[in-house]
């Protein structure tokens, strides 16, 4: 007699598959308080364009600085779509606790560094000015809480 183990095997397959989708599930999301991974997900946060520090400049010394803009390729990308559901996350070289942009904004800066063929800027405030005497490293993250669904991006670093 002839035994199949089909049940077995398309429970296991389902399993399996409904596992995968949960775990896609969780590590996607815009964000906030709802979806993702708290404090950074698996994947990185990816505008979908190339990205740079504009101002501060990245690898330069800067003075009463309350706010970080970012320059970025092009204007068809996730970025450009929701730039209020983008912040930049600021680090100091001394460790502490991160400090976080409001949602970017788009803005114009004809005298701005220009390092790519269509460049588009995009401004966060740090509602404080950074104190003196520090590295700091700046990077994007999708939403504006702890909350985030995916891992910064580094975009450079300047010192004040």
């Amino acid at each position: 007699m002839h035994s199949t183990n089909r049940p077995i095997r398309g429970t296991i397959a389902g399993s399996a598959v409904a596992a995968l989708l949960f775990f896609a599930t969780a590590c996607s999301g815009n964000s906030g308080n709802s979806g993702g991974i708290p404090y950074g997900g698996i994947i990185q946060c990816n505008p979908g364009a190339q990205v740079q520090l504009a101002r501060p400049q990245n690898q330069t010394t800067a003075s009463n600085v309350g706010s970080v803009e970012i320059v970025v390729n092009g204007n068809s990308n996730a970025l450009s779509v929701s730039p209020s559901s983008w912040s930049l996350q600021v680090q100091s070289n001394g460790g502490g606790q991160s400090i976080l942009t409001n949602g970017l904004t788009a803005v114009a800066d004809p005298t701005g560094y220009h390092p790519f063929q269509s460049d588009f800027f995009y401004s966060g405030n740090l509602n404080q000015t950074l104190p003196t005497g520090y590295t700091w490293t700046v990077s994007l993250v999708q939403g504006q809480t702890s909350y985030q669904s995916c891992t910064p991006l580094p975009l450079g670093s300047f010192s004040t």
